[in-house]
């Protein structure tokens, strides 16, 4: 069930991983999308509809990702990839001499 298509209450585990998307007015599951602004899980097509909208781009692009270093959504595994890489660079800068 996409956006709009609901109009009842929340499951709840709405907005958690796994679990229905956060989006108002969408139960779809599973929500494996992470949103760094809302610190909640989406469903696939929400997560286009809100990350690939004109403005959200351009202020993200603009003013978030420069500064954090990642698109504004993320699934499990590229957050679990991206703290590997930056683990693996800290530890090869302290074997460093």
């Amino acid at each position: 069930m996409s956006y709009g298509d609901y109009d009842g209450p929340d499951k709840p585990n709405k907005g958690k991983e796994g679990g229905a998307c956060n989006r108002s007015s969408c139960q779809s599951e599973p929500a494996q999308w992470f949103n760094h602004g809302s610190l909640s899980w989406y469903c696939d097509e929400c997560r286009g509809d809100i990350q690939f909208d004109a403005f959200n781009l351009r202020d993200w692009e603009k003013n978030w990702q420069p500064r954090v270093g990642h698109p504004m959504f993320e699934t499990r595994d590229m957050i679990n990839d991206r703290k590997a890489a930056v683990y693996a660079h800290h530890a090869a800068l302290e074997q460093k001499p």
